[in-house]
């Protein structure tokens, strides 16, 4: 049995000698390397046998499985973001403004632009002048002072804040989901616990690891470097655009609603058109946006996978033992034991040969099913003729068991 477990091994070159596989993980280089180095010079190795066949028909509990969150971003709401970014950045870099204006009676002392206006307002109010002079002059106590300065707020200027506000809102809580709160893309678990009887000793082995893996934002713009690239654009600029001196102004005004009152610039003016389209969107968008879905497996444990196990094992065995000082000499000259055929040894070799044959799946499954009925007639037939064999038998022992009573009665 142990022999038939290292006859696929093939003696491997010096490791040492064998360069850097940049194209592989640094992982896989590494485990590559202790492989090599590890598994044929151990295949001859008495021991090594003598405890791998241990293993192998012990009492042994292993456990395998890994998550993982896949997600997707729907482009639909993505693109129509960017197709009205360059008209939202134009209109809040060159906001609408109009001229306000601000009437009201002040001390003269306080008045700081004294226009046609005012002196008509004061000719009409004569209870506003103290004095009048012989050369024609007057001396007022209080005059009409107007103030006249550019203002931001109009409905289109007001519309435009509202809209990146709920733009920002819409664009943030699809980034935060699909960026910060699936970040743990990855885990893995392996967990062994096996009972070995050794003869003269019982070796209690466990072993537990759990991996989680943090997916950084770079990761997840190479897995999905076009869309989730896009999306890391978008999220920024539309940010940018909320934090402008525009918005900052425009935070004071009231906020519109929906639906948007199309004014003249509204329905005309090119940019404050897609503007709408992009509000249009937003409000009839009903669907999520993304996608995660989780994805949970347990697959078999190969049977190479189980050899690497074993390894680990045995390593781990021959490390304590050599810490151990005057540790009595392992006597390896034992009966060698039998594997139990079971269900798990059952699906490692199915698993082995799904992996290895590349046939497509109903192929391979009617070579399977035509192979085992082959074997069930087989063994049907043997049991037939063993049945007849014993029949047959049974009947000339009778037949002799009967001429021996004729011949004592004669």
């Amino acid at each position: 049995m142990a022999d038939m477990l290292f006859e696929d091994f093939e003696e491997s070159e010096d490791d040492s000698l064998r360069p850097f596989d940049e194209e592989k993980d640094v992982i896989q280089n590494v485990y590559d390397k202790m492989a090599d180095a590890n598994g044929a010079p151990l295949t001859g190795d008495p021991f090594y046998q003598y405890f791998y066949n241990l293993l192998d028909t012990s009492t042994n509990f292993c456990t395998f499985k890994y998550v993982r969150l896949i997600k997707s971003v729907d482009e639909e709401w993505v693109a129509a973001i960017e197709e009205a970014l360059p008209s939202l950045h134009h209109v809040v870099m060159n906001p609408r403004k109009f001229i306000e204006e601000d009437r009201e009676v002040v001390n003269v002392a306080m008045a700081r632009n004294i226009t046609t206006e005012s002196i008509r307002h004061l000719t009409q109010h004569s209870d506003l002048i103290d004095q009048y002079n012989e050369d024609g002059t007057v001396i007022p106590n209080r005059i009409l002072n107007v103030f006249k300065e550019e203002s931001l707020n109009i409905y289109e200027n007001r519309f435009i804040c509202t809209l990146i506000a709920e733009l920002q809102h819409f664009v943030n809580k699809r980034y935060n989901v699909i960026f910060e709160q699936t970040k743990d893309e990855i885990g893995s678990f392996f967990e062994m616990e096996s009972r070995i009887d050794n003869y003269t000793e019982t070796v209690e082995y466990k072993l537990s690891m759990n991996v989680r893996d943090k997916q950084s934002d770079e990761k997840n713009e190479n897995e999905n470097s076009d869309i989730f690239e896009r999306l890391i654009k978008v999220h920024r600029q539309v940010n940018g655009l909320a934090s402008t001196e525009f918005i900052s102004e425009m935070r004071g005004y009231p906020s519109v609603r929906h639906p948007i009152v199309k004014t003249n610039a509204i329905k005309k003016n090119m940019y404050y058109k897609a503007c709408h389209k992009l509000w249009n969107f937003i409000y009839s968008y009903t669907k999520v946006g993304y996608t995660v879905n989780l994805v949970k497996k347990e697959p078999i444990i190969s049977r190479a996978f189980e050899k690497d196990i074993f390894d680990s094992v045995i390593w781990n065995y021959a490390m304590i033992h050599n810490q151990v000082d005057g540790a009595e000499k392992l006597n390896i000259d034992r009966p060698e034991r039998k594997k139990d055929i079971n269900i798990k040894y059952i699906r490692q070799v199915l698993d082995e040969i799904v992996r290895e044959s590349g046939l497509p799946d109903e192929n391979l499954k009617n070579i399977v099913m035509n192979e085992l009925t082959a074997i069930q007639e087989k063994r049907k037939q043997e049991a037939l003729e063993l049945e007849r064999a014993m029949r047959k038998k049974k009947a000339r022992r009778n037949a002799d068991s009967d001429n021996a009573d004729q011949k004592d009665a004669g």
